[in-house]
């Protein structure tokens, strides 16, 4: 709750809002889920979910976002000093491990697309920023790897395609035993795109910046 993350007075109210109301659009659905509901497990008055947040539209709007927070914190730390080969086996390591820990809200995001029409472009289009820039980063790291032949979009496609299929089969068989032959297809996909000489320039390309 706020008061655990430091906040005090109206910001620690606003977070035990966001804290209930992400919990319920998680569990029921924007459309099964009522203002009441959210106020009564924040331990707040419905006045009170109303003076933070004047409608239950702009309460999900800003649950949504909160649950992106640490999705974009990963995508915004520094790596270009690091050695593009680690950062390319540091995005996979970003992306493996988000899907893993926010499993309860990536299935959100699915029920939420499929179900709540009036978000559905807003909710895509979000989702797909974040898709875009991630692809960008990989582009940027493989770029870095690979000889001037290699088309370096075209091999971060395929590997978010398969880390994207991945996470999709992940839904549908949670095994461990599963879960680690898709991750192990991953590295030996990464293994398999071609690097560039030792000595070699990396070269630089419009196309290889990350988004």
């Amino acid at each position: 709750m706020g008061e655990e993350r430091g906040l005090t007075g109206k910001a620690a109210t606003q977070e035990r809002i966001l804290v209930a109301a992400t919990k319920l659009f998680l569990e029921k659905g924007f459309e099964r889920t009522t203002v009441p509901e959210v106020a009564e497990l924040a331990g707040v008055s419905r006045a009170t979910v109303f003076w933070h947040f004047s409608d239950k539209a702009s309460l999900f709007r800003e649950a949504f976002s909160r649950l992106l927070g640490p999705f974009r914190e990963s995508l915004e730390r520094n790596l270009d000093d690091v050695d593009p080969e680690k950062r390319l086996h540091e995005l996979i390591a970003v992306y493996e491990s988000f899907s893993t820990r926010h499993r309860a809200e990536i299935e959100g995001f699915l029920l939420w697309a499929a179900e709540a029409r009036a978000f559905r472009e807003w909710l895509v289009t979000a989702l797909l920023d974040l898709h875009q820039r991630f692809i960008g980063s990989l582009t940027h790291a493989i770029a870095e790897l690979t000889p001037p032949s290699q088309d370096a979009p075209a091999l971060a496609a395929g590997l978010m395609s398969l880390l994207d299929g991945n996470l999709l089969l992940s839904l549908f068989d949670p095994s461990s035993a599963a879960a680690e032959v898709r991750r192990e297809s991953v590295r030996v996909f990464a293994a398999l795109i071609p690097r560039r000489a030792p000595g070699k320039r990396a070269r630089s390309s419009p196309s290889a910046t990350p988004l």
